[in-house]
């Protein structure tokens, strides 16, 4: 049989919208009658169709299954009752489709959720992508929760309708926020292990089935990837030892896709201390140009491939062959500090910290595969110039037991360049800061960024550490590490937090853990948040002020370059010129503000009090 004629078979003959697979697996069904919907007594597989009123639900149906034209569908009733329709153009292909009004309310007593989703194999749900689908996403959420809560076994199918009058780029970009809305709500709830397909539909387009059958060739690249730290031979088939990109952008593009592949795995593999390198991929299909009006599948080997330095290998067993040389890595530079988990139980780790400048034998090559994994994990990342010899590198291994002796894997690093700071200081900044995913949640990243400051402290040509475009993550890690510290000072003492932030704090705070003004502040807040009593009204709004008066400064800047225009400007003029907040806004907008950072003050001092 042809592959077109196996796709064919499995989509069904003509059929243009969506897909229905075959397989899918009716539940048990008790035969129970409600809201007027007649019972399925031979146990047919049951197809849900929902979605909100005028999502185009009836109109699929009746142009898929009763080859309606498009243009009739026009003409068709809003659906106000549960519809069901017997789908049978064989005696194989038999099965019920029910058509859902769009106000159907899962509340209603009438309502009899273990009837309806009990007896369900697919749960189709409608979303028109001309509208504003806030509410539907809202519906898509209620339904899927409540049928998922009564049958886990439902295949919910997500039909994003009515593209053909959306541009090509709108299309991808609509498909992707549902994608995306969908799915966080769902996780939001507990609900991460519910799995939901989403298709571009148009009852209007007559050649649907192909580009269904194009959605087909299209990946998820971040789903693609496998990532490996391969120490033994067996690793390459434990998939255990794989870990995923979080993001994959900036090689596959801004939707993080990958086009002209079925069932495409790409292998990205190191050996864990030298860091020798392969890469490959396997698919089932790849698209066929001739079939599909010239679209040729992506390069993905040349994409990957651009970014690697030169000596990655392509062929598996020449990799596996490397490993023999683990035994002699050793790691750069010198040795800053160890660090060790699990103490004493049969999962006792040991961890070792290094630093190294580039001049280091044999680091420039290592750093080039090393900084590699900076693509899929930190956002706008670029490769340093690591000629410029005001870098300096932070390293971490695991050291580990193999084979009567030990050998080293790479765990994380950072960068950390040297800032002149006038007249005659020295600034260091983070740039590059990364704990790869089998080695994060074990209190590392802690520990290197202690390490790095630890480095600088007794220099007293250092004037403070600063950190280049902190990511949220990053912004959390250093809250703890310097919160962490500063408590232990004395100008951050109990009393003295509740006296205000004092230039004492500053001077302490920058001449013993060379914090600078700014992260001085934001620990003070945190410190002083932890030494507030929450339950002394008096006592908790006196923070609040005092946090919020930090928080107000732009807006008193902002009223004073009002004043200013004024007696320069017109009203017109001063109108076209400036937009001011008005005092309800700017109050609205301050409590904002301090709820979003109390949220993630409690968040630091949680992870300070499971610390001690």
């Amino acid at each position: 049989m042809s592959y077109e004629q196996e796709e064919e078979d499995h989509y069904g003959p003509g059929y243009e919208v969506g897909s229905y697979t075959k397989d899918y697996n009716d539940g048990p069904y008790d035969g129970e009658s409600d809201l007027n919907v007649n019972s399925n007594p031979e146990g047919k597989p049951r197809i849900l169709l929902m979605g909100l009123r005028r999502s185009g639900k009836s109109s699929i149906q009746k142009v898929v299954f009763h080859k309606m034209s498009p243009n009739e569908t026009l003409f068709l009733e809003s659906t106000n009752k549960i519809v069901k329709d017997e789908i049978s153009n064989s005696s194989f292909v038999q099965f019920q489709i029910w058509d859902f009004p769009g106000q159907v309310d899962f509340f209603d007593s009438n309502f009899d959720c273990e009837m309806i989703f009990g007896g369900c194999g697919a749960l189709v749900f409608v979303i028109d992508a001309q509208d504003d689908y806030i509410d539907a996403l809202m519906k898509l959420n209620l339904t899927v929760t409540r049928a998922y809560k009564v049958n886990p076994n439902i295949r919910f199918e997500v039909f994003i309708h009515k593209v053909d009058g959306l541009s090509d780029d709108h299309k991808i970009e609509a498909q992707r926020d549902i994608h995306q809305r969908a799915n966080d709500e769902l996780m939001e709830e507990g609900f991460d292990s519910v799995n939901l397909s989403f298709y571009l539909t148009s009852i209007y387009d007559h050649s649907s089935y192909k580009k269904n059958l194009l959605q087909t060739f299209i990946t998820d690249s971040n789903e693609a990837l496998d990532l490996k730290l391969v120490r033994e031979p067996s690793d390459v088939q434990n998939d255990e030892t794989t870990f995923k990109p979080e993001m994959s952008h900036q090689i596959f593009g801004e939707n993080e896709s990958i086009f002209g592949y079925q069932n495409l795995k790409i292998s990205l593999y190191y050996t864990a201390g030298k860091l020798n390198t392969y890469l490959g991929m396997s698919y089932k299909a790849e698209v066929d140009p001739k079939q599909f009006d010239g679209a040729i599948a992506d390069d993905v080997m040349g994409a990957i491939s651009a970014k690697l330095p030169p000596g990655y290998m392509t062929n598996l067993d020449d990799f596996v062959a490397t490993l023999n040389k683990e035994q002699t890595f050793k790691p750069f530079g010198d040795l800053l500090s160890t660090y060790s988990i699990n103490k004493g139980s049969a999962k006792e780790r040991h961890f070792q910290l290094y630093s190294c400048t580039i001049e280091e034998t044999g680091f420039r090559s290592y750093h080039e595969r090393l900084q590699t994994f900076l693509l899929w994990y930190v956002d706008a990342a670029s490769f340093i110039d690591v000629d410029d010899d005001r870098w300096r590198f932070y390293l971490i291994f695991e050291k580990y037991p193999c084979d009567g002796g030990h050998r080293y894997a790479i765990c994380g690093y950072a960068t950390v360049y040297l800032y002149f700071a006038y007249p005659n200081k020295t600034r260091p900044r983070i740039s590059q800061f990364l704990v790869l995913p089998p080695f994060q949640r074990l209190g590392l990243g802690a520990e290197l960024l202690n390490v790095i400051y630890r480095s600088f402290l007794k220099d007293s040509n250092i004037l403070d550490i600063t950190v280049e475009d902190p990511s949220d993550e990053f912004t959390r890690l250093r809250d703890f590490v310097d919160a962490q510290n500063c408590k232990k000072l004395p100008s951050f003492s109990k009393e003295k937090l509740h006296q205000g932030f004092t230039a004492e704090m500053v001077d302490e705070a920058q001449r013993d853990l060379k914090i600078n003004k700014k992260q001085a502040r934001r620990v003070y807040e945190i410190l002083r948040f932890h030494a507030t009593n929450l339950s002394d009204l008096e006592e908790y709004r006196a923070y609040r002020l005092d946090v919020k008066r930090r928080l107000n400064i732009p807006y008193q800047k902002e009223a004073s370059d009002y004043k200013k225009l004024q007696k320069a400007l017109n009203a017109e003029e001063l109108r076209s010129t400036l937009s001011t907040s008005t005092k309800e806004q700017r109050i609205e907008n301050l409590e904002k503000q301090y709820q979003t950072l109390e949220n993630e003050y409690r968040h630091t001092l949680e992870r300070l009090a499971a610390s001690q």
